[in-house]
């Protein structure tokens, strides 16, 4: 089973956390029926300052005809403000990954690294936020002038009716009792028709409990009993900003992993964390959100739902063992970039050789 996988490595600690990555892959490919061909594709702020573009047309070819992308982070210091992350819109867009997959779980290794109290952690967090990736208003539609800018929020039904039914089927594929809508329909007639919509398609789901509330309130409750979330769908710019906050009670931003997918069609597999130009080359970056998208390009864009499980318990075995920085515990190892994607991978070559 060949598949294509393009590889844009980024800037800051993008090539050092996308190179546990591959490593990871290699595994997969010497105990599986897998064969990965790894083809480079620049994009960013470095390859900007020798092309004068974040995301050059061959680089986007080779993303185009590949089977799915690891991308790792981009942005350097000294640019002009969004022109090395404008690459990831160009992707997004040009490859209508309407699907943003965000899971956030505090795996029970880390429960000492999470800000909260053990009151409102309760049995736990294990979140997954199903975000519209295409369209409100990253959807980029508007002007900046000296005196006033302006960005248009726009929502389509088509775009909504698709990220929805997908959030709703994502739940009952995966043995979720709830799905959470988070708008702001009070205020916003875009929030008003994604929330008809959501009650609308609510009906074909019987099994499922569905609830909306605001983003605001969201906010609050996702910190005061995020127990009480499993499937959570909302839109781009509410999206983007709650996955976030979530992904910091679970430890470390360098834990969470995201999807960008159109199912069935070439798929973007990235870390949420930035490109941390601070910390580059330094070996401490936390390569597991990098790892865990890779779990999710196994799962969602190649099938392999037992290979997926098995790189998760591969990374909570290590948790037991040693931390990353950002992670750390004094009772534990505390362990490099290299360190920690070189006993995850050990970790999974033996659970694949059962």
């Amino acid at each position: 089973m060949k598949k294509i996988i393009s590889i844009c490595k980024g800037d800051g600690v993008g090539p050092e956390v996308v190179n546990e990555g591959i490593k990871l892959l290699k595994v997969i490919a010497d105990h599986s029926d897998f064969e990965f061909e790894f083809q480079e594709a620049p994009a960013g702020g470095s390859i900007w300052k020798e092309t004068g573009e974040s995301l050059p047309e061959k680089s986007f070819e080779i993303i185009k005809n590949s089977d799915a992308l690891l991308f790792g982070a981009i942005g350097i210091p000294g640019l002009p403000q969004g022109i090395a992350e404008s690459a990831i819109l160009k992707i997004r867009q040009g490859l209508d990954l309407y699907i943003n997959l965000r899971p956030i779980k505090l795996y029970d290794a880390l429960r000492d690294r999470c800000p909260l109290k053990d009151e409102f952690i309760g049995k736990g967090i294990d979140i997954t936020f199903v975000r519209e990736n295409t369209e409100g208003i990253y959807k980029n539609i508007g002007y900046l002038k000296e005196e006033e800018a302006q960005n248009v929020m726009l929502y389509t039904r088509i775009g909504c009716e698709r990220i929805i039914k997908y959030a709703y089927e994502f739940a009952k594929k995966n043995g979720h009792s709830k799905v959470t809508s988070v708008d702001k329909a009070n205020i916003l007639k875009t929030s008003q028709l994604w929330r008809s919509i959501f009650h609308a398609m609510a009906v074909q789901y019987p099994d499922l409990k569905t609830e909306d509330i605001y983003i605001d309130a969201f906010c609050q409750w996702l910190i005061r009993a995020p127990y009480s979330y499993e499937t959570v769908v909302t839109e781009n710019m509410f999206g983007d900003i709650i996955s976030d906050e979530g992904a910091f009670l679970i430890g470390s931003l360098g834990m969470a992993s995201s999807g960008n997918i159109h199912p069935g069609k070439v798929s973007m597999y990235e870390p949420i964390h930035g490109s941390a130009p601070d910390i580059a080359g330094k070996g401490i970056a936390n390569p597991i959100g990098t790892l865990l998208s890779v779990k999710l390009m196994i799962q969602e864009s190649f099938g392999q739902e037992a290979i997926g499980n098995e790189i998760e318990n591969a990374v909570e075995d290590t948790l037991n063992e040693g931390r990353t920085i950002d992670i750390k515990n004094d009772a534990l190892k505390t362990l490099s970039t290299h360190e920690m994607g070189n006993l995850i991978s050990e970790k999974l070559r033996d659970r694949l050789k059962k």
